[in-house]
């Protein structure tokens, strides 16, 4: 398993600008996302426009229907270019039901969010994460690649979150939502893996330590002393913790 994953394209968050009659520069931040469709489909060989293209076809956009099919092009190009978000959506025709444009293959998904993860993508990673836990037709449960995905999907969102607050980026709190809600999910995840010993050894001191290091993630960010999911989990591991100690002297 990687261990030192770093993202190798991440969307153009600003664009700078020089006016012609000065020196002055111009930042303009998100261009892709606020520029009109049409605009967009006269750049058929930038990464960020396809991606940007492919999103809005695959979401649904208020200028633009939702259709799978139409969106595809655009995504399967800006993951030939080497955008790991446009791989991670790719994934997802193979995955999912509803999107009947192309047939599932699990196998064929997992490739696609194995490249993706591999190049920086936190949510193909989390995805892997899942797939491999439960398993899926053609892809057997494995749990330990279930861990490794998931502990690297936890420090890729740290990654990503220091780079989308830096100071000049004004305007991703969307993204951030995202970023924290999929920091949260993971830690979650991780302790129970370690509570339950599924991919790693059973331990429950490193789930507490899970369970600490999203508890104060989100706690950072919003400004909070503690977060009650996480506070309910550690409930619950505490009476782990106790009915584990219990056992452990009755053999005595």
């Amino acid at each position: 398993m990687v261990r030192e994953i770093l993202p190798s394209y991440l969307p153009v968050v600003r664009m700078t600008f020089t006016r012609d009659d000065s020196d002055e520069k111009k930042y303009v931040f998100r261009p892709y996302q606020t520029m009109p469709t049409d605009e967009l489909k006269k750049r058929p060989d930038d990464t960020g426009a396809l991606l940007e293209l492919g999103r809005r076809h695959f979401y649904g956009w208020p200028d633009v229907k939702q259709d799978y099919a139409a969106a595809y092009p655009y995504l399967k190009k800006a993951g030939e270019q080497g955008a790991q978000d446009a791989l991670t959506l790719l994934a997802g025709y193979y995955m999912l039901d509803e999107i009947s444009y192309r047939a599932t293959d699990p196998k064929k998904a997992v490739v696609m969010l194995e490249a993706a993860a591999e190049g920086g993508a936190w949510d193909a990673m989390e995805k892997l994460s899942a797939i491999y836990r439960g398993g899926a037709e053609g892809v057997p449960a494995d749990h330990e690649k279930a861990f490794d995905w998931a502990e690297n999907a936890e420090r890729m969102v740290r990654i990503y979150w220091q780079f989308y607050t830096q100071p000049d980026f004004v305007d991703f709190s969307p993204l951030l939502q995202n970023l924290l809600l999929g920091h949260s999910r993971i830690t979650l995840t991780l302790s129970a893996y370690c509570a339950n010993g599924v991919g790693t050894k059973r331990d429950l001191e490193q789930a507490a330590h899970w369970l600490n290091v999203g508890e104060s993630f989100a706690c950072k960010v919003l400004d909070a002393t503690e977060v009650p999911v996480f506070q309910e989990r550690r409930r619950e591991l505490n009476e782990r913790v106790k009915k584990d100690a219990e056992r452990a002297k009755s053999k005595k």
